[in-house]
């Protein structure tokens, strides 16, 4: 079952499984996103006129700033949406190139 931000409803009776469901459901994401940074960092890694960061000693940098997240344990929709977006933003730029 994918996440619901919506649940519990008030009042709601307290049942495992619905619960179970939901961090899942969270932890799916959070999968889908590491799955995101490993594919965009091997993309970033295979292109042949970009070096790796550590390696890269023209004194370029890119144009997208630091995400600046703290992350909590569990992690909050709000930020795992910040990543998205950040992830999103690299994208972007990437593909400008």
């Amino acid at each position: 079952m994918p996440y619901d931000a919506n649940w519990p409803p008030d009042h709601a009776e307290l049942d495992g499984a619905p619960f179970r469901d939901q961090f899942n459901g969270l932890k799916a994401l959070i999968d889908g996103l590491q799955n995101q940074c490993t594919d965009l960092n091997n993309q970033i890694q295979t292109r042949p006129d970009v070096g790796t960061i550590e390696s890269d000693t023209s004194g370029a940098t890119l144009p997208v700033a630091h995400l600046n997240l703290t992350v909590s344990n569990p992690p909050t929709q709000t930020e795992i949406q910040a990543i998205a977006d950040k992830l999103d933003e690299m994208l972007v730029y990437l593909h400008r190139e």
